[in-house]
């Protein structure tokens, strides 16, 4: 498996049924055009958000698109696909687009958002998060563009059969101890500022409840942890 390096990486949304070309328009045209100064001829590099980096040259520039002809596309392997971060929504929203741009630069491809009975904002602003999320994945060269959820309550999580992890201070059990079978499916769940009250770990109903460090982690911090630790 080849990694790359110093390249721009571009999003594309669709390509040609023999993926021999493809196309970039609208944000990712003008920054290839306006920003990056890219012209006829030029090498350029794609990814498709499922796990292909394409690479190609510039064939054609029109008023509103590139036009890109394929030499090669490279496969990734989605390692941590099998693991889904549940994140409730923080109340500083720049500490909270700090952990979504981290795990997805160390390869979290799965998301599960949710308000808590501590959080102070109730909504979510998706079309935001998506942006945050692809320029985190194009900015650390990664091919999988994270998928999002979002919990309109926390009696979700009843519907979830695969095993619930949930991070609490007070638990006995820590993650340094604990061993992930990386064939098993993963819900990690992380609490708000101030924690998650005994109802909602009840509603929660976690497989089981692991302590991170000895002493009080921010949410975000938590997060980079854990994600950091898995991959």
């Amino acid at each position: 498996m080849e990694y790359l390096s110093n390249i721009e990486l571009y999003f594309v949304s669709s390509l040609s049924k023999d993926d021999k070309s493809f196309q970039l328009v609208d944000e990712e045209y003008h920054h290839a055009t306006k920003v990056m100064r890219n012209k006829a001829g030029d090498k350029i590099y794609a990814t498709d958000g499922n796990g292909k980096i394409y690479e190609g040259f510039i064939s054609g520039i029109a008023k509103k698109s590139i036009s890109v002809d394929v030499i090669k596309f490279y496969s990734y392997k989605n390692r941590l696909k099998n693991f889904t971060f549940c994140i409730p929504n923080l109340r500083n929203p720049d500490r909270f687009k700090f952990a979504l741009e981290k795990c997805t630069e160390v390869g979290i491809t799965n998301f599960i958002l949710f308000n808590s009975e501590r959080s102070v904002s109730k909504r979510f602003n998706i079309e935001r998060i998506n942006k945050i999320l692809l320029s985190a994945m194009k900015q650390s060269l990664q091919a999988y563009l994270p998928k999002v959820k979002v919990f309109d309550s926390k009696l979700n999580f009843n519907t979830l059969s695969k095993e619930k992890i949930l991070f609490e201070q007070d638990s006995d059990s820590k993650l340094i101890d604990h061993k992930f079978d990386m064939t098993k499916e993963y819900y990690l769940i992380f609490g708000p500022e101030g924690g998650f009250s005994h109802k909602e770990i009840l509603d929660i109903n976690p497989n089981l409840v692991l302590n991170l460090a000895d002493n009080r982690l921010r949410s975000e911090t938590a997060i980079i942890k854990v994600a950091s630790i898995i991959s």
